[in-house]
């Protein structure tokens, strides 16, 4: 086989040129015609070395992934410790509104009892 390639060569080289010819090809955009872009060092790598680049890439991918996946969690639960805190603080400040008035009129009695006058009472 490589024979007949080395004697396929032979034969055009010593042949008359030809205009090359031209195959019916769909007509692509530029867009479609650009190729992702990479350093041209990678585009020159060896085969195993693209493979290993990928492996890479794809592990860093999965780093990233999990990252992202815990740090989303994190963000999670913290925001329903928020909520919680939320909570808590809002019932402790109803439970204040609620024994303000109660510790005002306790004190109103002592001092009617003690008869002390009453002077203005912090709000």
């Amino acid at each position: 086989m490589i024979d007949l390639f080395k004697k396929n060569q032979d034969e055009q080289s010593h042949a008359t040129p030809q205009a090359p010819q031209m195959q019916d090809a769909p007509v692509k955009t530029q867009e479609a015609c650009k190729a992702p872009e990479l350093p041209r060092e990678t585009l020159v790598m060896p085969e195993e070395s693209l493979t290993a680049l990928l492996e890479n890439l794809k592990q860093e991918e999965n780093n990233l992934l999990s990252q992202k996946q815990r740090l989303q969690n994190i963000s999670e639960q913290l925001r329903l410790r928020t909520l919680e805190e939320i909570e808590k603080t809002k019932e402790r400040i109803s439970n204040l509104k609620t024994e303000i008035p109660e510790l005002k009129q306790k004190c109103e009695a002592f001092t009617k009892a003690l008869g002390i006058p009453i002077y203005s009472s912090p709000d």
